[in-house]
C-alpha cells in the first residue's frame, strides 16, 4: 500500500529544546543532547522570560549558562554543536520564530506531572505547540524517568486508525526503526465495539491485521520483524497499556493540523492523554502536505 516507506528519512539537523530550568525541563535536555548526538545535530537551549526587563533577561542568561555548565561537567555536549538562546515575550510566539529562524527539525518538551499536556512546561502555549509546529515534537514526561536517554530507542511503538496523518506517523516510526535498527509494533484500536460477539471481533481483528500488515513494504530491511496488533478499546488507554507491556522506548502519532479557531479537540485531547502518562517520551509527527516540505526529507 505504501511501498516508498522504505525511502523515507526525516532530518534532525536542528533540534530545539524548550526550558524554564525545572526538573521536568532538565529531563527533556538530556533527551535533546542525546537526541542531538545520535544524529550530528545542532542544539538550541531556548528559554523565554516573560518580562523584557533587562534584570530578567540576565538573570535568564545566568540561569541557561549555569544549566549549560552543568551538562558540559557531565561530558553531555561532547561532540554537541549548541547554542544558548535567551529572549523575551510571549512564549509561543517567540518559539514559533525560533523554529522559523533556525530551520528546526524536532522541539523537545517536559511535562511536570500525570494532570495533561496542557501543564507542559511551556504552560498555556503547549495547545499551540501541538496545533502549530511545523515539526515533530518530542514531550519527555514523568513515566519516562525509567528510560536511558542515551541510549537509541530499541522498541518503538506507533498506532494508526489509517486515516493519512495517523498512516504518516506510522511511516516516522518505520523510518527511525530502520535507521535505529529498532524493533517497531503498529497498533491499531478499534473503538465502540465492546458489544461484538467473539465472532464479530475475531473477524474485525483480523481486517484490522491484514490493514496493518499492507502498510509495510517487505523491501524494508529491519532489525526484526515488526509487530502488528490490533486491541478494542479507548485509544489513549490501550496505546498506553500496549506501550508499558511490550516495553516501548518510544512511541510515535501522527497529528493532523486543526486551525486555531477549530473546536475539534478529538485527536489533541487524545493525545494529550497519551502524552502526559506513558511510560516513554512521545513524538508526534504531521505530515508535510499540512504544514511544508522544510522538516521532512523523502527520497524518492
Amino acid at each position: 500500500m505504501i511501498a516508498h516507506f522504505s525511502s523515507f528519512q526525516l532530518k534532525l539537523q536542528n533540534v530545539l529544546v524548550a526550558t524554564d530550568f525545572s526538573a521536568a525541563s532538565k529531563r527533556a535536555v538530556v533527551y535533546a543532547t542525546a537526541m542531538a548526538r545520535r544524529h550530528g545535530s545542532k542544539l538550541f537551549v531556548a528559554h523565554v522570560v516573560a518580562s523584557g526587563s533587562e534584570s530578567a533577561l540576565m538573570e535568564g542568561w545566568r540561569a541557561g549558562q549555569s544549566e549549560i555548565t552543568e551538562h558540559l561537567l557531565a561530558n553531555r555536549l561532547d561532540g554537541i554543536q549548541y547554542e544558548l538562546i535567551v529572549r523575551s515575550g510571549d512564549i509561543w510566539r517567540v518559539l514559533s520564530k525560533l523554529i522559523s529562524e533556525r530551520e528546526i527539525d524536532l522541539v523537545v518538551v517536559g511535562t511536570r506531572g500525570r494532570t495533561g499536556v496542557r501543564k507542559l512546561i511551556l504552560g498555556s502555549v503547549a495547545e499551540s505547540i501541538f496545533r502549530q509546529a511545523p515539526c515533530p515534537v518530542l514531550t519527555v514526561g514523568p513515566g519516562s524517568t525509567g528510560q536511558d536517554p542515551e541510549v537509541a530507542p530499541e522498541r518503538i511503538l506507533t498506532a494508526t486508525g489509517f486515516a493519512p496523518h495517523s498512516i504518516f506517523g506510522v511511516r516516522c516510526a518505520i523510518g527511525f526503526a530502520r535507521d535505529l535498527r529498532s524493533s517497531v509494533a503498529l497498533l491499531h484500536v478499534i473503538t465502540g465495539k465492546s458489544e461484538l460477539s467473539e465472532d464479530a471481533k475475531n473477524k474485525a481483528r483480523d481486517e484490522g491485521l491484514t490493514k496493518l500488515r499492507a502498510l509495510f513494504s517487505r523491501e524494508l530491511r529491519l532489525a526484526s520483524e515488526p509487530v502488528f496488533l490490533v486491541e478494542f478499546g479507548s485509544v489513549p488507554e490501550k496505546i498506553l497499556e500496549v506501550a508499558a507491556s511490550w516495553g516501548a522506548n518510544l512511541i510515535v502519532l501522527g497529528l493532523h493540523h486543526v486551525p486555531e479557531a477549530s473546536k475539534d479537540e478529538t485527536t489533541f485531547a487524545k493525545a494529550y492523554e497519551i502524552v502526559s502518562k506513558a511510560s516513554c517520551p512521545v513524538l508526534t509527527v504531521r505530515a508535510p502536505d499540512e504544514v511544508g516540505e522544510n522538516s521532512y526529507k523523502d527520497a524518492a
